[in-house]
């Protein structure tokens, strides 16, 4: 019984730290900036022509 009880604190123990490692990596991410629309205006009004 104290051999089981050993692995099942140990366990706990090992899952609270993956947990608490992965919580704190996505509180402390920057995320990057997100561009939803063209930066350059004239590549929207004059789009290129395909080449033949």
């Amino acid at each position: 019984m104290k051999f089981e009880s050993l692995i099942l604190a140990s366990l706990f123990a090992v899952c609270f730290a993956v947990c608490a490692l992965v919580m704190g990596a996505m509180l402390t991410i920057t995320p990057s900036s997100v561009q939803l629309a063209h930066a350059d205006k004239a590549a929207l009004i004059v789009p290129v022509a395909p080449a033949s």
